[in-house]
């Protein structure tokens, strides 16, 4: 039943190193921890709210779609 919320989180968790990777990588290193921190959850948090909102989305033409095919 929440196996949704674990895909998201680990796609999240996945994309938000790699956003970090990519960053300390082109800064060579120059930022501290803390700035990488924000990076990692901010990347995360983007993440897993763009699949939120895209599977509510979803979900919500498929609910209009069923409500005009009923009435």
């Amino acid at each position: 039943m929440l196996g949704w919320l674990i895909s998201y989180t680990l796609a999240s968790m996945a994309g938000a190193f790699i956003v970090v990777r990519i960053f300390d990588y082109i800064f060579s290193g120059v930022a501290n921890r803390v700035t990488r921190l924000g990076l990692f959850v901010g990347t995360w948090t983007a993440i897993t709210v763009g699949s939120g909102i895209r599977s509510f989305t979803k979900r919500m033409r498929q609910l209009r779609q069923h409500t005009r095919d009923v009435q």
